[in-house]
C-alpha cells in the first residue's frame, strides 16, 4: 500500500462532513467510500487539537451509517452512527494512553507510550467480522507514542490486513512512527484551520462573537483546543500567558534566551507537561513569523498578536526563520527521547537568530 499525501488537495466550498475546515480531507475519505476505493490503514496527522479524532469518528460513522444523507456522507442520526459517537458501537473501538491506563493491570508507571501489550491486545479485534456494520473500524489515538517493538508487533496486520476492517493510526507527527508502518499506510496531513472557519464554528455552538473571535485568535488553529476552552476558561488565560512568553522569549537578546533555556532545563522533570505546551506554542509562533515573511499573513493562527509577529518576521531573512522553526522541532522531538533537557533547550536558542538591536 503506497503512502500518499492530501496536502495538494483543493477544498471544497462546501462542507461534506460536520467538521471544521478539513474540507479536502473529507472528501477524498469520503469519495473512497463513494467509489469503493476504501485503504485498509490511514495514518491521519496533525497538531495535537486539530481534530484528528474528530475526522476518525465521522469516518467511522461514514462507513458504517444505515441511512446516508448522500453516498459517503453519514446522517449521524441513526443508530449506528449515535453508538459510534458514545463510542458504544461493537465494530468501531478505540485505543490510546487513556485506555491503556484503565484497562493496564500494572498501574506504576507513567503511562507516556502505547505497549506491545496493548497492540497485542487489539491485533485479534482486526479479524473479528464486523456484527452490525460494513466495516471493523479500529481507531490509534496517540500513535506517535508507539514503542517501537510496539510498532514491530503492529506490522503484520497493516501486511495481511482482513478485507472489512479499516485502521486509522491518529499522530501529532507521522515522521516518528516507522517508516515501515508509514509506507503502508495512506498518509492524511490535518492543517490548522484558518481563523475564520474557527470563528463561524464557535459562533455555531453558541458563543458570542466577541469571545469567539479571542478564543479562535488564542486556538491557533485547532478546533479541538477551542470547543475545550468553551467549558474551561481557564485554557483560555493559560493559552495567551504561553503565547505571552514564547514571543518575550523570541523577543529577547542572546544572553536573556540562553538563561531562560538553563531554567527550563532544570525545571523540565517537574513541569514537563508545562514546557510541552509552551514549546508547541513557541513552534507555532515561530511558523507564524514564517508566513508572515513569506507574504501570506491571512494563515496567520496566533491572530492578535499580528504587530509583534509582522516585525519578527521583518527582522530575519527566511533562511534564518526556517532555522528557528526546525530549531524547535529538534529540541521537541529530543525531549521526546530523553536527551538532556538543559542540552536540548540551549541548542535550540542558539540556532535563533539574533538581531544586533536585541
Amino acid at each position: 500500500m503506497t503512502a500518499r499525501s492530501t496536502s495538494s488537495l483543493e477544498s471544497t466550498d462546501q462542507p461534506i462532513w460536520p467538521i471544521w475546515g478539513h474540507q479536502a480531507q473529507s472528501s477524498q475519505l469520503s469519495q473512497a467510500i463513494v467509489f469503493g476505493r476504501v485503504r485498509h490503514a490511514y495514518l491521519i496527522a496533525g497538531p495535537n487539537g486539530v481534530g484528528k479524532a474528530k475526522l476518525a469518528i465521522i469516518f467511522a460513522q461514514a462507513l458504517n451509517c444505515s441511512s446516508p444523507q448522500a453516498p459517503g456522507v453519514p446522517c449521524g442520526e441513526c443508530l449506528s452512527c449515535r453508538k459510534i459517537a458514545r463510542g458504544t458501537h461493537p465494530d468501531v473501538q478505540t485505543y490510546s494512553l487513556e485506555s491503556q491506563e484503565a484497562t493496564s493491570e500494572r498501574k506504576s508507571g507513567k503511562n507516556t507510550s502505547l505497549t506491545i501489550e496493548t497492540v497485542r491486545q487489539l491485533c485479534p479485534v482486526t479479524a473479528l467480522r464486523p456484527m452490525e456494520g460494513n466495516w471493523r473500524v479500529i481507531i490509534i489515538e496517540d500513535a506517535e507514542t508507539l514503542q517501537e517493538v510496539a510498532q514491530e508487533a503492529l506490522l503484520k496486520t497493516l501486511e495481511e490486513p482482513p478485507q472489512f476492517m479499516v485502521l486509522l493510526l491518529l499522530a501529532d507527527d507521522a515522521e516518528v512512527l516507522l517508516p515501515t508502518i508509514r509506507s503502508r499506510c495512506q498518509i492524511v496531513e490535518l492543517r490548522p484551520v484558518s481563523h475564520g472557519v474557527m470563528v463561524g464554528g464557535l459562533i455555531q455552538s453558541g458563543v458570542s462573537e466577541t469571545d469567539a473571535s479571542r478564543i479562535a485568535s488564542l486556538a491557533s488553529g485547532r478546533p479541538g483546543w477551542a470547543l475545550r476552552a468553551i467549558k474551561d476558561p481557564r485554557l483560555i488565560e493559560s493559552k495567551g500567558d504561553s503565547i505571552t512568553r514564547a514571543l518575550s522569549l523570541i523577543e529577547a537578546n542572546g544572553y536573556q534566551r540562553l538563561v531562560t533555556a538553563v531554567r527550563l532545563g532544570d525545571t523540565f522533570t517537574r513541569a514537563r507537561t508545562e514546557i510541552f505546551r509552551d514549546l508547541d506554542t513557541l513552534l507555532g509562533i515561530w511558523r507564524d513569523v514564517l508566513l508572515a515573511a513569506t507574504s501570506v499573513p491571512e494563515y496567520l493562527t496566533n491572530r492578535g498578536f499580528e504587530d509583534r509577529i509582522r516585525n519578527l518576521a521583518a527582522s530575519w531573512s527566511l533562511a534564518e526563520i526556517h532555522r528557528a522553526v526546525r530549531a524547535v522541532q529538534v529540541c521537541i522531538s529530543d525531549l521526546d527521547a530523553n536527551v538532556r533537557p538543559r542540552l536540548a533547550m540551549e541548542a535550540m536558542v542558539l540556532q535563533w537568530p539574533i538581531t544586533t538591536d536585541r
